[in-house]
């Protein structure tokens, strides 16, 4: 099976099915806000009388009760007869930000509860990378470490929205859990596992990564929370229209020429629209160099200024050109950055340092002059 690319993993769209079951919805709006206004009205309720209730058995009653009146539907498997021990933490899979929930009303006591992903994904394509760190205490408190997998789904059967989407606040999901008539979770229990005492946390880790992908049918991928948010920052900036920008505006061609200067391959064009969102020569800077900004590299043309026709060249330092000065000037900007941060600063300061020294050598074939160090 294909790993999945990293857009797979997430739902960008509410809306996850187009078809002529929307036009169902259109009935369905207004019980859809009847529902939504009597769940509120019913949690506040609930609330109140959890604050002065013990866990349990009368609690975790109640909790069901409230699961149901919000159309919460939980299908509970298990895949072998063997039984974890008492104080094994819980590590599932992260689908919506209720799963916690979810598996403590499930639990019938209080139960460590671990999501190594760190960020919500569909589990339809693929699972980000489980974290060992998230098991460090764990493992010094108990070398053994015994785990209880999960693999959790959560579906919606109408209407087809998605629980949780790429860029949705939590507010957001509940509304949309309240607005619908059902959300139906499917918990599987998977074989218990133990730390073998010749075996890594990392290792330990993969292997539970693997038996829960495996169970759901889809690739443990390596990508990470941390590709997730910059997802989520890439899509937001392209989703903010570019302000429109005058060529004649001088402010705005002088910003760009500054740019132009440390990044000549880059189009103009880009350059003025990503000015227009930042305001700021560094910011656009930044941006270009490490690829927030997607752009086509054009060829970087060099002016060479002709003499007048009939004049002769004069001898003397003014003909001096110092070997190399011209592959200095192209040689400003790199065509491809490195991937790692320290490397692109690198990069970075030596262009300053490149372009510094560009300066100093115009300045002494326009002025006629020799300066030790610098073109002599």
């Amino acid at each position: 099976m294909a790993s999945p690319n990293l857009e797979e993993l997430f739902e960008d769209s509410r809306i996850i099915q187009w078809d002529w079951t929307l036009l169902l919805l259109v009935f369905y709006t207004p019980l859809g806000i009847l529902l939504l206004v009597m769940r509120i009205f019913a949690l506040i309720q609930f609330y109140l009388m959890f604050l002065y209730m013990p866990y349990q058995p009368i609690k975790r009653y109640l909790l069901r009760v409230c699961g149901l009146m919000l159309g919460v539907f939980v299908n509970e498997k298990h895949s072998s007869k063997a039984a974890a021990q008492e104080n094994a933490v819980w590590v599932a899979n992260h689908c919506s930000p209720f799963d916690s929930i979810v598996l403590q009303v499930i639990a019938g006591a209080p139960r460590v509860t671990i999501f190594p992903e760190d960020e919500t994904t569909t589990a339809k394509s693929g699972l980000l990378k489980f974290q060992p760190g998230k098991f460090d205490q764990h493992k010094r408190n108990n070398p053994k470490l015994p785990v209880q997998p999960l693999s959790l789904k959560v579906s919606r059967p109408f209407p087809p929205f998605a629980v949780t989407v790429l860029d949705s606040q939590p507010w957001t999901d509940a509304f949309f859990l309240l607005f619908s008539p059902c959300t139906i979770f499917n918990i599987k229990f998977l074989d218990p596992a133990d730390c073998r005492e010749d075996e890594e946390l990392e290792a330990y880790v993969n292997r539970i990564e693997l038996a829960i992908s495996q169970d759901l049918g889809i690739n443990a991928t390596s990508f990470t929370a941390k590709d997730k948010i910059e997802l989520i920052k890439r899509k937001r900036f392209e989703a903010q229209p570019p302000r429109p920008v005058q060529r004649s505006n001088n402010r705005w061609q002088v910003m760009a020429n500054q740019v132009k200067e440390v990044l000549p391959h880059v189009p103009i064009s880009v350059i003025l629209s990503d000015l227009s969102r930042t305001n700021s020569v560094d910011a656009t800077v930044a941006n270009l160099v490490e690829g927030v900004v997607p752009f086509t590299p054009e060829p970087i043309v060099t002016r060479v200024e002709n003499p007048p026709t009939g004049s002769a060249p004069s001898p003397g330092p003014s003909n001096y050109k110092p070997a190399g000065a011209s592959s200095q000037v192209q040689q400003v900007s790199a065509s491809t950055f490195s991937k790692l941060v320290h490397e692109r600063g690198l990069s970075l300061q030596e262009r300053k340092q490149r372009l510094l020294r560009q300066a100093q050598l115009r300045y002494c074939e326009r002025h006629d002059l020799q300066i030790p160090g610098i073109n002599c």
